[in-house]
């Protein structure tokens, strides 16, 4: 199995029927697996190449790692019920089939129509997320990294930190959109304090000695800027 894509939904049975056959016509080539988590399970989808599984609750994250412990895929490609798999994403399927990238990063098309491009420094993308709908990762190495349980909406953030600073992985960055992002999710509205209060330990993991120095000094120039941008009273 060359692809598993991991699909939560919570009633949109017919746009994960959609978008699997739409994940079939991208990649004709490839051995695929749509795995739709959905707390409803239904004869709906029975289609091949969609495998079902039971949402227990928990939250998109908790989804996405029932999701997981199912696929069989070299690669899992975690997407939602209102993103769109664009005509470029068939071009990553020498990629796929070499096998030899363990993390491939790419940019989305927003809802708004605005390019989203993911940054390659280590030190920026402790503060700018990756896109998810950007990223295909290596299954053996996303189950060795595990989402944080605590973080509700940044848990993909904290995971990616961690396989970009790992010099043991390899990353290949895409430079088309594969995907049109739906952007109604919390990651799109919603910061996690819980990420941002632990994003100082993911500095000095990850940075090094003089890459922790410049993000603590990022750090303190945001704080001014937030404290003098406050309405006087």
């Amino acid at each position: 199995m060359n692809l598993s894509i991991i699909l939560p939904t919570l009633d949109k049975i017919g746009a994960a029927r959609n978008l699997a056959l739409r994940f079939r016509e991208l990649f004709p080539a490839l051995a695929i697996e749509v795995v739709v988590v959905t707390p409803h399970p239904t004869d709906a989808l029975s289609e091949p190449g969609i495998r079902l599984v039971e949402d227990r609750g928990g939250g998109v994250y908790a989804a996405y790692t029932l999701g997981l412990k199912q696929a069989r895929g070299d690669y899992v490609w975690l997407v939602g019920d209102d993103d769109y798999p664009l005509d470029t994403a068939a071009r990553l399927t020498p990629l796929l089939l070499a096998r030899e990238a363990d993390l491939i990063v790419a940019p989305v098309i927003f809802s708004t129509g605005r390019v989203y491009r993911p940054y390659r420094s280590k030190l920026l993308l402790l503060f700018f997320n990756w896109c998810q709908q950007g990223v295909l990762y290596r299954r053996t190495a996303l189950v060795k990294r595990p989402f944080y349980r605590r973080l509700r909406v940044q848990a993909d953030h904290y995971v990616n930190v961690l396989m970009r600073a790992d010099e043991d992985l390899r990353k290949v960055f895409f430079a088309e959109p594969i995907c049109v992002f739906g952007a109604h999710g919390l990651s799109s509205r919603d910061g996690d304090v819980k990420f941002r209060a632990l994003r100082p330990r993911l500095a000095r993991r990850t940075l090094g000695y003089f890459g922790f120095l410049v993000f603590k000094a990022i750090v303190a120039v945001m704080s001014v800027r937030k404290w003098r941008g406050r309405p006087r009273t």
